[in-house]
């Protein structure tokens, strides 16, 4: 079974309405303080200029910054296919887990991220999925994950079982990995030795 899952575009929305007042508010506060600083600080000379090129600035990163929201919302998927997640955006390089290696799943208020025996957060599920695909991607990660844990708890009876028909190793048999004796390294020649 194959589903793919896209950015919600309502929560664009929301996105670029945060961009365009973080953008206006740093103008103004900038703006604002550059003109202060030079009528207060005894400059003769009015900022104008200065004043006059920030706004341009602001709008042409604030553009900048909003096309690649739009970019992001129009090329990013990810999509689970047997029991593995692909995910691919913009300018970044294709991403996989499969659900088999989540070692742990964690919730926060930017989406899920996922754990394995590589690292902490390798991988991530942004909450600006549609509402119902965020959900439903919780659930089915939360309920393989659930049934993976069950399994180790039977493998452990199974164990403890299996233990009590052989008797334990007792200290003293020595049992190493690590190798007494330099084997395979041949005796230095005699000509060397002397």
């Amino acid at each position: 079974m194959q589903k793919t899952y896209y950015l919600d575009p309502k929560k664009l929305a929301q996105q670029t309405r945060g961009i365009i007042l973080l953008y206006v508010i740093t103008g103004v506060v900038t703006m604002v303080l550059i003109y202060l600083l030079q009528t207060r600080g005894g400059q003769t000379a009015p900022p104008w200029l200065l004043l006059s090129v920030i706004p341009f600035l602001l709008v042409f990163v604030g553009a900048g910054s909003i096309q690649q929201r739009k970019l992001l919302w129009d090329r990013y998927s990810l999509t689970l296919e047997d029991g593995v997640l692909h995910q691919s955006q913009p300018n970044y390089p294709d991403s996989k887990i499969a659900l088999t290696s989540v070692t742990s799943i964690e919730e926060t208020k930017e989406g899920l991220y996922l754990s394995s025996r590589q690292g902490k957060r390798v991988f991530g599920i942004p909450r600006q999925l549609r509402d119902e695909g965020f959900e439903e991607l919780r659930l089915i990660l939360n309920d393989d994950f659930a049934k993976r844990d069950e399994k180790p708890a039977i493998e452990e009876e199974n164990e403890a079982d299996n233990a009590a028909d052989h008797p334990a190793r007792q200290p003293g048999q020595d049992i190493s990995a690590v190798i007494n004796e330099a084997e395979g390294i041949a005796e230095p020649p005699e000509d060397l030795e002397s």
